[in-house]
């Protein structure tokens, strides 16, 4: 279950950054869990975009429509939540996203 957090988030890092922009993914781990970032150049998003980005069937760019149904980032916070961790979104229109997912070992 894992494996689809990170290809979710990666996913999306890769939909909503421009050719020529940078994504970077990091990891480490403390005494109890495991900390993994994934932070983009990409489009951003707005205060009411953050709200909402982890409701089932939610898109915030409907530029993008085609390419999902919007359940991605809602099975990655249920998925997070199971295993007993969290996640943290962090973005700016224009600026990029930062994801950052907490796991207990």
């Amino acid at each position: 279950l894992t494996s689809h957090i990170w290809s979710n988030l990666l996913d999306n890092a890769i939909k909503f950054t421009p050719t020529g922009g940078e994504i970077n993914i990091k990891a480490h781990q403390d005494e109890d869990s495991l900390t993994v970032i994934f932070q983009d150049t990409g489009i951003g998003m707005s205060g009411q975009v953050q709200a909402h980005v982890f409701d089932k069937f939610y898109q915030g760019d409907i530029s993008h429509k085609k390419k999902g149904n919007g359940l991605g980032l809602a099975l990655v916070r249920q998925i997070v939540t199971l295993y007993g961790g969290s996640i943290q979104l962090e973005s700016q229109p224009d600026l990029g996203s930062t994801f950052t997912v907490r796991l207990p070992f």
